[in-house]
Order: C-alpha cells, then structure tokens, then sequence
C-alpha cells in the first residue's frame, strides 16, 4: 500500500471551525434590538409549571476557599439532588433548610452563564462564539424574551413575514405558548442553527415558571461557534436556506418544507427513549429506499416537532441502569405528549416486568424502582393520571398496577402529591378500576408519615436536652441515602430505600475506626464526675492547710478553729451528697433512655416482622403469576405452531384458486399475492382456533376442498367489487 493509501485510510477527527480572529461585534450586536435581564410575560400565568416546588434532600457542604470565604458544594454537577435530576432549580428561602443558601443548583436565578461574545459571519449574519473551553453539559445561556400566547404567535409570523425580516427568534416554551425575541431578548437569540450542533435546549422549572437553557452538547473548544438544531425547538414563519456548512446539512431549516432529516424526535425525547443517531439514520435510509421521504412530513403533536411513524415504529427497552431511570423521570415529570409519556411509561413498565434470573437482577430492579420513588415519583405519576383520564383506561390500570408494586417507601410523597385524591377521582370514573384503585389506596394506608428535621426546625425549638443532642448529630455528616426524621416526638435517623430506622447516627465506611457516641458520652461523664471530686478534695485540703499553717501560734486550741474545722467537714459532706444525687439522676436518666431505646428497637423488630411477611406475599403473588405468565406463553406458542401447520396446507393450493380472478379485471400480481396471502391467514387462524387437536390432513378432502372454494369465491367476488368501484370513481372523476 502507497502512503497516500495509508493516509486515505486513517479515520479523520472531527475538528470544529475557530473563529478567534473574527472581531467582537457584541456592542453593534446589542444595538439591533431591547435587552431584557428576563422573560416579560405577555399575560400573568404564561410560562406557569404545572408541577409543584419540589423540596431537596441534600446536606449543606461548605468548604473553606479563602481566608473567610466558604463555597456550598450542595446540588452540584456530582450530586443526586433529586430536583437537579428532574431539571427543577432550587429556590432560597423554599430550600434553605437543607441544601442551604448559594446551592449549586440555581444558575437560572444567578444568571451563572458562560462567557460568550457576539461575532459576524459569512452567511448567517450575527453568532455567538465562546469566549472559553466549556465542558459538556455547561449551562451556556437562557433563552430570554416576550412569552407570548399562541394567538400572538400567530399574529407576529404574519407582521414579521410582512416585513421582510430575514430572521425569526421564536422558541415553543410549552402547549400553545413561545418565547419572541425578535424585538426584545437577550444574547442567546444570534446562536445560529446547525445540523450537527454542539448546543442543545432543555426546558427547566424555576421558581414555578418553564424557563428555556441552553447547554452545551459535547465539550466546546474556545472560539468555536455555538449552535443546536431549530428544528428541534424554534419556529419560523418561512423556511430558509442552511449556511451550517455540516456534511449532513439538509439544506434548509424551519418551515413546511423542511424534511423529517432534519429532526426525528427533540434532544431530550430521544435520549429518554434510549434512541440512537444510528437508529434515526436507519430509518430514515428504509423510508429513502421505500420513496416515501419524501412524503412524510413532521408530524406536530402539541406543537412540537416529532415524527409519529418514526415514534410508533421503536421498540422500547427496560431501563438498566439509574442513569436510565433518571432521564425517563425527569421528562415524564414535565411531558404533557400523551405518545411520549406512553413510550416512556412503558419502559418503566418494562423494568418492572423483567425476569430476574438471579439475586442480582433482584437488587438491580429493586434500586430502580426505589429511584422511580426517589425522584418525585409520585407527583409524576399524579401528571399521568391527569394526562391519561379522558380515553386511556387501558394505561390508567397499567399505571396503577405498578405503583401498587412499587417499594414501600414513607407515606410524605403521597400526601404532598395528592396522588391518592386521583386514584381516588379515577375509581370514581371507571367502575373497572374501582377494585384495583382501592386495593392501592388500602396499601398506601398502611405506610407510616414522618417528619424530615431540619434547621429550621432546630432554630424555631427551644434549648431542650434533645434539641442539643439533634444539633450535635445535624453536624455529622450522614452517609448517603440518610436522613433525620422525627417519630412520636424523638429523633431518628431513616434510609428510605432500605427502609431502616436508627437512634444512633449511622457511621459511613470512613467512620469504622471511631468509638461510638455513647461511650465517649459515658467516659466524658465519668472524667467529669472524678474531676469534680478532685477539686472537692484540693479545695477542702487548702483551707486545712491554711489553718494548719497558724498551729506555729497555738491558734489549733482555740475554739474558733474548731467551728471553722467542723463547717468545713459539713461543707464537704454537703459537696459528696449533691455529687452522689447528680450521680443517681444521671443514672435514672440513662436507664429511662435505654428503655424508650429498647422500646424503639423492639418495634423497629416487629415491623421488620411484617416487612417479610408482606414481602413472603408479595414474593407468591409474583410466583403465581409467573406461573400463569408460563402457561399463557406455552398455550400461545402451540397455538402458533399449529397456525403455521395450517398455512403451509392452504398455502400449496390456496394460491391457484386465486389466479382464475385476475383475467377479469386485470388485477396485478402483487395484488394477487396479497389477496392470496389474507385467505390463507384468515383460513388458518380459523382452523388453529379449533384446538390442538385439529391439525392439518395430509391430504385434501373434497369436503374441505369446496369449504375453501366457496370461501375464495365469497373474498375475491367482494374485493373484484370493491376494486371495480374505486376505478369507475378515479375515472368518473378524471
């Protein structure tokens, strides 16, 4: 091989287009149109999430910066802050109790965005570009400008087409709402469209209102043009050329005439789906070689721009791992597209339907489900109840089949969802589900309320024994997964996944080596009684001392001293009997405490009790219905197997008592061949429906013979009529 056949070879690495030497036109560029520090909302309620605000669970983490600056690594990129998984910002004030103030997850309200500037290019005019490397999935800049309603939207298509003016800035935010930055907005509306962009948008909750980022894609190198994909997100009034210079470039964007190459599924749809580029670019290649392409057009369903052959046509997968659930749960808690939210759904339902083979998958699904819980399960499935009550019965007891399944978690998700009012409403609805809808409601019963201590709590109580223990133990730092609740009045420490209740702090992997708490607590009493003693005895010996001291004088005899020496002695006895009470007090409350301990221990032991009773139930339940699942597969598999049987015998016939029909009216062959291909299926499903016991003979009777006949006779006569109608109609209307 040549060198140049070596170099052709060698796989090229994609490398972005920099523009560092372009010069700063962000100043020209403001110029062009009204900044707004944010959204102005046209009317008061647009833009409102339906979702409530979402509390967090994560600690407070402050490490030391500078001499007296801390930074609070709570809700960061690395956490499990359940409100940054389903893409809800948290709010001071509303979540201070426990992630504190200046959380990591607030970039929206801090306008935390990167360093960009705006620059012209050649074809497109304005771009932005990065003034700095950024990291994948950095929040780059919020989408700012009028939320206006769909009636308005309408309107300034028409204004602006009328204008002339040669760009559009309009972005969906939600059903019937957009955000306008034509004529007021911010830096965000010159990141111009790509087919292969290295951005993309995401829709997040802050402060109860829908709110458009921008993120970035994959790592984004200095001086390189930010873009992501319009026709995933933006709207126009009239398509218009691509300049995007991208080997994939469909040649246009927005409009009617835009092709479904352009964007099968948004960003954040497909990665919830589990979908592939490859799978998108597979089905595109079938439609090209079907010559349909050019005939689909993408299909808007609530206004957003997916295509619903392409959704129907996947195939879900279960989730397998938490990095799965997660991306499921947090478009499922905000999506109001009833095809998504089914597709979605079901690749829960799947998680849940899957075999375990081991004791290992066991755990796996079990960690899943609970992260379905985790992640504010219940106020999801609340969004699906509304969103499936009209027509969907079918899904609606497929929902509830799976929560009833789902692990036994506290009792504050249900009541803060009101998810029981729905189970409740749907019941009330339809008759078929009232069983199954107060089977869960019974079960839900049973979980128990507890209430999360916080530091609010803490500041509000007063200066109690064991208010200052809490705080003492609110200064260690749990491991994960733990928190501290309050149970009859007493503090406990509780893992909701593994359904645990402690009085003592639980101590991580790294605490193994310490001592635990109530031995230091005993050996500190002990050192301070002996202490107290000690200093009893060194004071009582130094006024001895200083009395002995005047013996030189003869001051021994006189009966001053002696009064003196005997109040001493009393003062002593005094010091030994309140030492000896503190004592006997200490003891009493020591021993008052490990009785309400043993207590707490001994039902901590009964319900673990019922725990294992409910899940010996549970475990049978799930046998059965295995077993039932079996025999409906195997029952199902004969009944195939013989339907086969049953082709092949009119398969070897079937076809030539079909051919006498095509000298009529001319038919085509495949026409021929489909007709040949229903009566041959409709005949087998017949026959396997019979029994088992009905196989094929080896060979044809002449009873069966004109049984076959009559019924080919009887299809084709009605498909001749129905053919020869449909050509009179195309001819009389020609």
């Amino acid at each position: 091989m040549s060198d140049t056949d070596s170099k052709s070879a060698t796989p090229t690495v994609y490398a972005p287009k920099l523009y560092l030497d372009e010069p700063d036109r962000t100043a020209e560029a403001l110029a062009t149109f009204r900044p707004l520090e944010s959204c102005r909302y046209s009317i008061d309620y647009l833009g409102d999430s339906t979702n409530e605000f979402m509390e967090c669970d994560c600690p407070e983490e402050r490490t030391l910066v500078g001499d007296d600056e801390y930074i609070n690594h709570a809700c960061d990129e690395n956490s499990d802050c359940i409100n940054r998984l389903t893409l809800i910002e948290c709010v001071d004030g509303l979540c201070e109790s426990t992630c504190g103030k200046e959380c990591q997850n607030q970039r929206f309200q801090r306008k935390q965005y990167a360093d960009i500037n705006v620059f012209l290019t050649e074809h497109k005019g304005y771009g932005v570009r990065a003034q700095s490397n950024l990291e994948a999935n950095t929040f780059i800049y919020e989408y700012i400008g009028e939320v206006i309603d769909e009636e308005e939207f309408r309107d300034r298509m028409v204004q602006y087409d009328e204008r002339h003016f040669k760009h559009f800035y309009f972005m969906m935010l939600q059903t019937g709402q957009f955000i306008d930055a034509t004529m007021k907005g911010c830096l965000a509306r010159f990141c111009n469209h790509s087919c292969n962009p290295n951005a993309y948008v995401n829709k997040w909750v802050v402060n109860g209102k829908l709110k458009m980022g921008i993120f970035a894609k994959r790592d984004i190198q200095k001086g390189e043009e930010i873009t992501f994909d319009y026709n995933v997100d933006r709207y126009g009034a009239t398509a218009q050329k691509c300049y995007c210079g991208e080997s994939n470039c469909i040649g246009f964007m927005g409009g009617k005439t835009q092709t479904d190459a352009a964007s099968l599924l948004p960003h954040i749809y497909s990665d919830a789906m589990g979908v592939s580029a490859s799978q998108e670019k597979k089905w595109i290649k079938i439609k090209k070689a079907e010559g349909t392409l050019n005939d689909l057009k993408n299909k808007n369903e609530n206004g957003e721009n997916i295509n619903i052959e392409f959704v129907e046509s996947l195939i879900m997968e279960p989730c397998d791992n938490v990095k799965d659930v997660t991306k499921v749960m947090s478009v499922l808690l905000q999506c109001n597209n009833k095809l998504i939210a089914s597709m979605l759904f079901k690749r829960l339902w799947l998680t849940y339907n899957y075999e375990d083979e081991d004791d290992e998958d066991k755990n796996l699904k079990q960690l899943l489900l609970n992260q379905v819980i985790k992640l504010h399960g219940y106020q999801c499935f609340k969004n699906l109840f509304q969103l499936f009550q009209d027509n969907d019965d079918d899904i609606l007891s497929d929902i509830i089949e799976f929560l009833y399944h789902l692990p036994k978690s506290t009792k504050n998700g249900i009541i803060s969802s009101h998810i029981d009012t729905e189970v409740k409403v749907i019941g009330d609805e339809y008759p078929d589900l009232l069983e199954d809808c107060n089977k869960l409601l019974q079960k839900w019963d049973t979980f128990d309320t507890y209430t999360r201590i916080t530091k609010k709590d803490i500041s509000n109580v007063s200066s109690t024994t064991s208010m200052k223990k809490l705080m003492d133990q609110r200064r260690i730092r749990l491991p994960p997964g733990w928190e501290i609740i309050q149970e009859n009045g007493r503090p406990l420490y509780f893992n909701r996944e593994q359904n645990r209740k402690l009085i003592d702090p639980p101590i991580s992997h790294s605490d193994n080596n310490k001592q635990p708490v109530s031995l230091d607590r005993r050996n500190r009493s002990l050192i301070n009684r002996h202490n107290h003693n000690n200093t009893i005895k060194n004071n009582s010996e130094h006024r001895l001392g200083d009395k002995r001291s005047y013996s030189s004088r003869d001051l021994h005899q006189s009966e001053d001293f002696v009064k003196k020496k005997k109040r001493i002695e009393l003062e002593e006895q005094q010091a030994l009997l309140r030492a000896k009470e503190e004592d006997e007090k200490r003891e009493k409350e020591r021993f008052q405490q490990e009785t309400e301990r043993r207590n707490i221990l001994n039902q901590i032991i009964s319900d673990v009790g019922k725990s294992k009773e409910l899940e010996r139930e549970q475990s049978l339940k799930l046998e059965e219905e295995k077993k039932r699942k079996h025999i409906e597969r195997k029952a199902n598999s004969q009944l195939s197997h013989l339907e086969h049987k049953w082709e092949k015998f009119f398969a070897s016939f079937v076809p030539n008592m079909v051919k006498k029909y095509n000298t009529d009216v001319n038919l085509s062959h495949d026409a021929i061949k489909q007709c040949a291909r229903d009566i041959v299926k409709t005949l087998s499903t017949k026959e396997a429906k019979r029994g088992s016991n009905n196989s094929p003979p080896e060979k044809m009777d002449k009873y069966k013979h004109e049984k076959v006949k009559s019924f080919v006779n009887q299809y084709m006569g009605k498909f001749i009529q129905k053919y020869k109608d449909k050509k009179f109609k195309t001819s009389h209307a020609s």
